[in-house]
């Protein structure tokens, strides 16, 4: 295939051109890489390596569809490169073909994350019994992270404990028993997770010698994209793989690495050259999305990092406005600072659906989701569930819906859920009995009304009956106070519920203190109910051209790899962004900063930074301005100072 010069600019030429050995193409934002990682493959193509001995390496499904598309346009429609796939999806087959090598039937069946997370939650209730969800034992979700982070990070299950999650070190010996339980289940049910589909691949090829051989006689020229997001597990899998011809070509951007959370390990990428001396080194500096304004604030936020592959990038497009710093007084404000731009953006022609409004956790967008939905402004969340759908915040809003209607048989519900030891009959029996009582909330507690009940559940419904009883004469006394009957709500259990039950228990503690920031003083608990409720007339789902013509709400892990012609970037404050969890540890710092160039990178065109002084009604809690806008300078922006009464 005779590569035309129209086809390549003059720093991505080199690259896919590039001879035989170790490469690695330092690829940023906007710059190409997946026509690069393409048209390399294609160049091998052509000089005569046969498709099979590609190994060309994903991170999503779509991703290798994408390039399989391409490589098929390129070099002819009946094309295919059979070992194409995300590193779980190349690992299954190779376990299927190759399993019994190290004694793994390769007909064992995949467990889905649910599957996993049932059987994790049968096994800690086996190992701890009584004690499940007590004295620091983490939920399911939570040893289903641990397990799989240990695996992905090539670290014992103690040794995890220590350096993420200390505070969980009185419970390690039952977190390893747990563990070791659990490995032995998938023995007996001969069945695999997703990261045994890792941990068998390198299995095979460190503990079958003959399988090394052949696989990389196979895979001749290993092809990686992302690499900035690979773990210390697929590094070695790789590192493996190309020990003997080194032809491993891997596209990657360290200044995107955002995902250490999930195992993704950046030293991969920053020690390359280290690990394959003589590794050529590309740059792809030249950036076809983003104005040179918007670039030259990239650049100088990802000056600050240390632990980073310099480069610097430019744009061809013409000069354009430059990214404007929005100040004002509080998170409300910045709502109406939003929605008022965007209605003015959507009067002059602008498509919704290139929009975007990202922020750094999910809460910040409830007062975004609210202030839309007013002005009936369709909007599309990106990152996962509508803020008032997640588990905790469908909790708090029970106990309040049970305290200004009685009788919201589906409220009730999802309070008896969590009383101990209630499971579906016994709440429906309970229910039945309320139904008949003139006074619920007092029943709940009542002597003669817990009789009717088993001994075992009834300690439980007593508490729920006098945390209810507190509520509704604290709601009594002052029924204007919808947020402190949320603080109260926390206060009495709810929070260590939290903790015995979720994942990340701290951010949903933070969702429910900003769901309470959102409240003014003097609110009306109906209207506020109602108000979320009709939040669906914003937001409901929408699929194809539909989905694609509304405003998007998304997490900036969410938003990495799109791209909008206008981005706003919300509540950029110290212990927001960078995070509080991060603000005073150096790498974690330095992963922030990263975060922030992914956002600012998703903009074309106009790109708005918001800086709201306070969150909450009534003067609310003073949030400094973020480090980060000291970092960039004065230079680099427009700033300007919203004042809500202007409007």
């Amino acid at each position: 295939m005779p590569l035309s010069e129209k086809d390549l600019n003059e720093e991505q030429a080199p690259a896919v051109l590039a001879p035989e050995g170790p490469a690695l193409v330092l690829a940023g934002a906007g710059s190409g890489k997946t026509r690069v990682l393409t048209y390399r493959a294609a160049h091998l193509l052509a000089r005569g390596v046969p498709p099979p001995r590609l190994l060309l390496l994903t991170f999503t499904k779509k991703a290798s569809q994408v390039m399989q598309a391409r490589l098929g346009e390129l070099m002819g429609q009946f094309l295919i490169v059979p070992w194409s796939g995300t590193f779980h999806h190349v690992g299954f087959r190779l376990i299927r073909e190759f399993g019994s090598r190290i004694g793994v039937d390769g007909s064992r069946t995949l467990l889905d994350r649910e599957d996993q997370r049932d059987l994790v939650k049968e096994i800690r209730d086996e190992v701890c019994g009584s004690l499940a969800g007590t004295e620091g034992i983490p939920p399911a979700a939570t040893l289903q992270n641990l397990l799989s982070l240990s695996a992905n990070l090539l670290l014992p299950i103690d040794e995890l404990v220590r350096r993420r999650s200390p505070w969980l070190l009185p419970s390690l010996d039952r977190i390893e028993a747990i563990a070791a339980r659990y490995r032995t289940a998938k023995e007996q049910y001969r069945v695999l997770d997703f990261d045994d589909l890792l941990v068998l691949w390198l299995r095979l090829l460190e503990e079958s010698p003959g399988t090394l051989e052949l696989l990389r006689d196979r895979f001749r020229h290993l092809l990686v994209d992302e690499y900035q997001d690979t773990n210390p597990l697929q590094s070695r899998i790789l590192d493996r793989l190309a020990e003997d011809h080194r032809n491993l070509f891997v596209v990657g951007d360290d200044s995107q690495s955002i995902y250490s959370f999930r195992g993704a390990e950046i030293d991969n990428i920053l020690t390359f050259q280290d690990r394959y001396p003589g590794a050529r080194l590309f740059r792809l500096e030249k950036n076809y999305r983003s104005t040179p304004n918007i670039l030259n604030l990239a650049n100088r936020i990802i000056l600050h990092n240390q632990r980073q592959i310099p480069k610097t990038l430019y744009s061809p497009r013409p000069s354009a406005d430059h990214p404007v710093l929005v100040r004002m007084f509080s998170d409300a404000d910045q709502s109406r600072f939003v929605v008022r731009t965007i209605e003015e953006k959507l009067d002059r022609g602008a498509e919704p659906g290139e929009i975007a409004v990202l922020y750094r956790a999910h809460y910040l967008s409830l007062p975004l989701q609210i202030a839309l939905s007013r002005k009936r402004i369709p909007f599309h969340l990106t990152s996962g569930l509508k803020f008032y759908e997640q588990a905790h915040i469908k909790d708090i809003l029970a106990f309040l819906r049970v305290l200004e209607n009685a009788r919201d048989q589906a409220a009730w519900k999802r309070l008896l859920r969590m009383v101990p030891k209630v499971g579906r009959k016994t709440a429906e029996k309970i229910l039945s009995h309320l139904a008949g009582e003139g006074r619920p909330l007092q029943a709940l507690s009542d002597p003669p009304f817990l009789k009717v009940f088993p001994g075992g559940v009834r300690g439980g419904l007593a508490t729920m009956g006098e945390r209810l009883a507190d509520l509704a004469r604290m709601k009594e006394e002052d029924p204007g106070n919808v947020a402190g009957l949320i603080g109260k709500i926390l206060e009495t259990g709810y929070q260590e519920l939290i903790y015995e039950t979720f994942e990340d228990p701290e951010s949903r503690v933070a969702d429910i203190l900003a769901l309470a920031s959102q409240i003014p003083p003097e609110g009306d608990l109906s209207l506020f109910l109602a108000e979320l409720a009709l939040l669906d007339a914003g937001s409901e789902e929408a699929e194809g051209e539909e989905r694609a013509n509304r405003i998007v709400l998304s997490t900036i892990h969410q938003a990495k790899g799109l791209e909008w012609d206008t981005v706003f970037l919300l509540s950029l404050n110290e212990g927001v962004f960078p995070s509080n969890k991060s603000k005073d540890i150096e790498e974690q710092l330095e992963e922030e900063r990263r975060l922030f160039y992914v956002a600012v990178t998703r903009a074309r065109q106009d790109l708005f930074l918001c800086v709201p002084s306070v969150t909450g009604y009534g003067g609310g809690s003073p949030m400094p301005p973020s480090r980060f806008l000291s970092e960039i300078g004065d230079e680099h922006v427009t700033e300007r100072i919203y004042n809500a009464w202007d409007d």
